[in-house]
């Protein structure tokens, strides 16, 4: 990393069986983009000991950023993190990094996610919410998970829904018995929307999977690289 800042952990939530938010204290909780990362530098064996997650809040004045970040089986980094990082705990944290922003106002926006690529679409609707007192077009988040458990600040995104017309959240759950909602992918969802109205502006961040095949789709149906924009979470 260029730079690191030390960072103390302020909170730790559960979000999920294999996910968790971890509110971090930030010198530069004001000074990013919302969508862009930061890097955890972290005493673990392994030939890289740095990883990176989507800063998952908006920025603030308040000195904290917080992080959602699934635990991998077998892997070192966040084994360290589920199994020693506590309330308290020190960690080295970069700069803020990333191309993955918002790049058009005034737009009407798709966000289409699976499992921690919610991420970054969280800061960048709390910042829109934050800038504009609402939602200033159209947002839709297509949100794919195996099963209602998964389903990340499901609350969360009720309750805007509820709360603004211009918030549309479509859940899609892949392996969920009990469920009357969307079923199966995220690709039978986006694309009516993209039918309907070419001038949607795309982000897509998830799955690697997912977010080719996306691209793939709306590539084809005409949309150009500028309404496109993507970033890989495997």
């Amino acid at each position: 990393m260029d730079k690191s800042l030390e960072s103390k952990v302020l909170s730790i939530q559960q979000l999920s069986p294999n996910v968790r938010q971890f509110r971090l204290s930030y010198a530069l909780s004001d000074q990013f983009i919302p969508g862009q990362f930061i890097m955890l530098d972290l005493p673990i064996q392994a030939a890289f000991t740095t990883r990176s997650y989507s800063i998952a809040s908006a920025p603030n004045k308040e000195g904290w950023i917080e992080l959602c970040i699934v635990q991998k089986p077998d892997g070192p980094g966040t084994a360290f993190l589920f199994e020693n990082v506590e309330v308290g705990s020190l960690l080295m944290v970069s700069e803020p990094q990333g191309k993955f922003v918002l790049a058009e106002k005034g737009v009407d926006l798709c966000f289409v996610a699976t499992g921690t690529g919610v991420a970054p679409f969280r800061a960048m609707i709390q910042e829109l919410i934050a800038t504009h007192n609402s939602l200033p077009t159209s947002v839709t988040l297509v949100f794919g998970n195996r099963y209602l458990k998964d389903i990340l600040y499901q609350e969360e995104w009720m309750a805007l829904a509820e709360k603004d017309v211009n918030f549309n959240f479509i859940p899609v759950l892949s392996r969920e018995e009990n469920w009357d909602g969307a079923r199966g992918y995220v690709h039978d969802y986006y694309l009516p929307l993209a039918q309907l109205n070419s001038a949607v502006y795309f982000y897509l961040c998830g799955w690697t999977s997912m977010v080719r095949e996306a691209k793939n789709r709306l590539k084809a149906l005409g949309f150009s690289r500028k309404q496109l924009k993507f970033e890989l979470y495997d």
